[in-house]
């Protein structure tokens, strides 16, 4: 078993290429003899590779829990005092597939310390009593990185780190003799040798009562040559390991005057896996398709299709990668489900799924959340003529949402001679007309309740009432360009413009280099205000980018232009 460091060094160095993989396991804990008023303590603990793969050592540490009525640091932690959690950081070494490796204290029995592979001075990770715990974590990092239990992934363990039983926890059934405080159940684990099951190849990793071998009060003494019948179902087989003394005395407390404590190891069942790592297939892991869905929408994620070709899937593990956080629920089934954002993102999940045989796989999936919600529809009302001073009522009621609610109104007023606007955030609104002949034109701004908006105007003109009723039908202006909105615009603009008698009209639409991109028939209009809608295409219906355009309205011989910006 023990091996030189320069040898292990060109075997690193060798087969540099060799993936790491899989965890060790703790498979043999030796607790031995201490004679009343001196004498060794016995400890030693092997850790084997049941994989096909080679393991590097250094990423795996020993760590030791009290429970003992009143230690500090009861259970895991990270504190460096024989009063609480003890660690010892493995050093590098390759452990190859069917190989252990063996840790003995300073203080153990010579032929211990030369049977090990690795001996630990002034440590007390391995100074075990009956109610002490040893696990094996794995961490990342250099070696010279601290490696606690607060930082790194239980793996393995013999004992109970939870809680302190009140006394110690039997793994042999044999009471062993009274420490240095008189307390007579202090020794109780001190005779035996734990040999992990050649069947179990994978560490309890956090169950803890696995890791305990008898822990009946009922369980027979071997000195006596009775059979141990009574032993808990354990991941470990239990073996006295103590003789009679050379003047013949057997029992506890007793060994020979040369103990050979390498042999009680040796002669045990030597541990080789029963498991075949290299012949299984990982699992398959299914998230399901890719899905599209709208806002606030119940959501399943469906991992039933994963298989495993050899065995079965143990476990399934949802979590979420990215985007909007959401509420998973079952995240430990197959299926999960969740309530999709009030708003457009995207979430990837994961499902990673185990089988039998330790393997493992991960599949993604990307929910794309869309806005599938309709904008409303806003509607101010009809274009109106009003004399000089009359109250003027706008009114947006007839706007709709047909997938909602309208949640606001907004109304601004965007030409003319400034008027003041009462309840502008109201569905109606009022204002007193100016005393001037005028063009005045307003805007309605209604959000639905996804967010979404739609816009409409509505122009009002102001005639002189005063006037005799010819004047009266005299219009305020004969041509006049009222602008676009939006401005700036995506997808679609509406521009507006005043006639004050019918007459032929034709529009036009010119880049910045001014090349025509779109033009319209020559029609006749009435006296009175039009508009019409671009959606930033030219006349062939192909879509033009980004940039600056201008907009020229011809009535007979008057032209009237404007300029845009479409933004996409």
């Amino acid at each position: 078993m023990k091996k030189t460091n320069a040898l292990i060094f060109l075997i690193y160095l060798s087969i540099k290429t060799v993936a790491f993989s899989q965890d060790p396991i703790i498979s043999a804990w030796y607790i031995g003899t201490r004679i009343s008023g001196g004498g060794p303590y016995n400890h030693y603990i092997e850790l084997h590779n049941p994989t096909n793969e080679v393991i590097d050592l250094s990423q795996y540490a020993l760590i030791k829990g009290h429970g003992q009525t009143g230690a500090t640091g009861i259970g895991w932690g990270s504190t460096l005092d024989n009063s609480g959690v003890s660690f010892n950081r493995l050093p590098q070494h390759l452990l190859f597939p069917g190989a252990s490796y063996g840790i003995s204290r300073d203080v153990s029995h010579e032929s211990l310390q030369n049977f090990a592979d690795l001996v630990l001075e002034d440590e007390c990770v391995l100074s075990i009593s009956g109610d002490d715990a040893v696990g094996l974590f794995k961490g990342e990092g250099d070696m010279d990185d601290v490696l606690s239990a607060n930082d790194s992934i239980p793996l393995d363990a013999v004992g109970n780190p939870k809680e302190d039983p009140g006394q110690s926890w039997q793994v042999s059934g044999e009471t062993g003799p009274t420490n240095s405080t008189g307390t007579s159940y202090y020794g109780v684990t001190r005779f035996a040798i734990l040999l992990r099951k050649p069947d179990v190849c994978f560490g309890n990793a956090g169950d803890w009562n696995s890791s305990r071998g008898c822990v009946t009060d009922s369980c027979n003494n071997t000195i006596t040559e009775q059979p141990q019948t009574s032993y808990e179902q354990s991941e470990w087989d239990v073996y006295a390991c103590h003789y009679p003394d050379e003047d013949g005395n057997q029992g506890p407390g007793y060994e020979p005057a040369n103990p050979d404590c390498a042999e009680d190891v040796n002669t045990m069942t030597t541990y080789s896996s029963n498991c075949d790592f290299q012949n299984n297939e990982n699992p398959i892991a299914d998230g399901g398709p890719d899905q599209s869905v709208g806002f606030a929408e119940l959501v399943t994620l469906d991992g039933s299709s994963s298989t495993d070709s050899d065995g079965s899937i143990q476990s399934y593990q949802w979590a979420q990668l990215s985007g909007t956080t959401v509420n998973l629920s079952n995240q430990d089934e197959p299926t999960t489900t969740f309530i999709s954002p009030g708003s457009a993102s995207i979430l990837i999940f994961s499902l990673t799924v185990a089988d039998d045989g330790g393997g493992m796989d991960t599949d993604t999936v990307v929910v794309t959340v869309l806005n599938t919600n309709l904008a409303p529809i806003a509607d101010a009302g009809p274009d109106q003529s009003v004399g000089f001073a009359e109250l003027v009522t706008l009114d947006g009621s007839s706007s709709v949402d047909t997938d909602g609610n309208i949640e606001t109104y907004q109304w601004t007023q965007i030409s003319g001679s400034v008027v003041e606007l009462s309840n502008p955030d109201e569905q109606v609104t009022t204002f007193t007309s100016p005393e001037n002949q005028n063009i005045l034109l307003f805007e309605l701004v209604v959000v639905d309740n996804f967010g979404d908006s739609s816009m409409d105007t509505v122009s009002v003109v102001v005639l002189d009432n005063t006037a005799s009723t010819e004047n009266h039908k005299i219009t305020p202006k004969t041509f006049e360009a009222l602008g676009n909105y939006p401005n700036p615009f995506n997808p679609t603009t509406k521009i507006s413009f005043f006639l004050g008698a019918p007459n032929l009209v034709t529009i036009k639409i010119y880049d910045v280099f001014g090349k025509e991109q779109w033009s319209s028939r020559k029609k006749i209009l009435s006296a009175g205000r039009h508009s019409f809608t671009w959606g930033g295409s030219s006349q062939n219906q192909k879509t033009v980018g980004t940039g600056i355009y201008y907009y020229t309205i011809v009535a007979g011989s008057r032209v009237l232009s404007g300029k845009m910006l479409l933004v996409k």
